[in-house]
């Protein structure tokens, strides 16, 4: 979006379309007191998903009926194969782009004798620029005029940090709303100069970014304002340590309480909440309806083993389990922020030349 161009009034996507650079195979297995350096026996059957935070979003969104289509770029080697069978599965439009390199796969383990999580992650390797001119040609060829584009997910080495600058670009001349999770860093710094419709993250990831420890409500809103100041339109933002997430937005602010069911895993729980999020404004609800339904998609998905979404009518039996709550106090808030006397070395740190 331009700095001449009048913001969409108002954004209703057609369609979603993601896109996965860098996608993971997941195994989520579930034990009762894991114990390291012995053996360890699951107590429920082991679930393998097809991930990464732009598909997930796909699968979400058409468990829900919404229309979507998504682009993965996938690597060779035998995850990449097992990644590709998986989602020969999936009954919704998929674009699979081969390319060179290792397919990264990850290991969530679910501890419910000490409650909680561990995850071991891989690292893809091998991506080129010839890579991403596949990404953009493909989606050059299936975005219309306000259809919603999300790109997420870490980039995978061999890519340079602007390559979600780039596909934003050719999302946003052909009239496409833009969402972006570029994992953080320099690659949410540079994604931020093409102006997206909103950009998601995680406090961590936040924290990362202006080198500031950001633990309260008014931290989150603030630091979002500023991301703000440097190109979002929107900036939404995910606590999952404390179940709770924030919306930064030119029409208000407003703070999402998330259901704590504790009875699934988290992975998927952020990618769940836009996911339910943009559902809702493709079924051209409010801005603060659109969030409740997001929040209880999300709550549904920590429900769940792995990456598992359900219906709209599934999603919206969690509905009553969470709150979305308008910020009316937000000068106010900004004001005592800005005159705490920490406060004030708190900038995004600069990319790295």
């Amino acid at each position: 979006m331009s700095d001449t161009q009048p913001a969409p009034q108002p954004d209703y996507p057609r369609k979603v379309i993601t896109v996965t650079l860098n996608p993971s195979l997941d195994r989520t297995i579930v034990t009762h007191f894991l114990a390291l350096g012995y053996q360890n026996r699951v107590i429920e059957t082991t679930r393998l998903d097809p991930a990464g935070r732009a598909i997930t979003i796909s699968r979400a969104l058409h468990s829900m009926g919404i229309p979507t289509h998504a682009i993965v770029l996938v690597g060779h080697g035998p995850t990449g194969r097992a990644y590709q069978a998986l989602l020969a599965e999936e009954q919704f439009p998929i674009s699979i782009l081969r390319r060179n390199g290792r397919t990264r796969s990850n290991i969530i383990i679910k501890d419910t004798g000490h409650e909680h999580e561990t995850m071991i992650m891989e690292e893809a390797e091998g991506a080129t620029e010839e890579d991403l001119k596949q990404v953009e040609e493909t989606l050059a060829e299936i975005i219309r005029p306000n259809d919603a584009i999300v790109f997420a997910g870490s980039l995978p080495g061999g890519l340079k940090a602007d390559s979600y600058a780039g596909l934003t670009d050719i999302a946003q001349e052909a009239g496409a709303l833009v969402y972006i999770n570029a994992g953080g860093g320099e690659p949410l710094q540079e994604s931020l100069k093409a102006r997206p419709r909103l950009i998601y993250l995680t406090q961590i990831q936040m924290e990362g970014l202006f080198n500031f420890p950001i633990r309260t409500d008014t931290d989150v809103i603030a630091c979002a304002h500023q991301l703000q100041d440097m190109g979002a339109a929107r900036v939404l933002v995910a606590m999952p340590q404390i179940d709770s997430a924030v919306l930064v937005a030119e029409e208000g602010t407003w703070l999402i309480d998330l259901s704590d069911t504790a009875e699934g895993t988290r992975t998927g729980q952020t990618e769940a909440l836009l996911a339910g999020y943009l559902a809702g404004r493709i079924r051209q609800r409010s801005l603060e309806e659109a969030l409740q339904l997001g929040a209880a998609t999300a709550a549904y998905a920590t429900s769940q083993i792995g990456h598992e979404f359900g219906s709209i009518k599934d999603v919206e039996t969690y509905a009553e389990d969470v709150n979305v709550t308008s910020v009316d106090n937000l000068e106010q808030l900004l004001d005592e922020f800005n005159q705490r006397p920490d406060i004030g070395a708190v900038q995004p740190q600069p990319p790295s030349e």
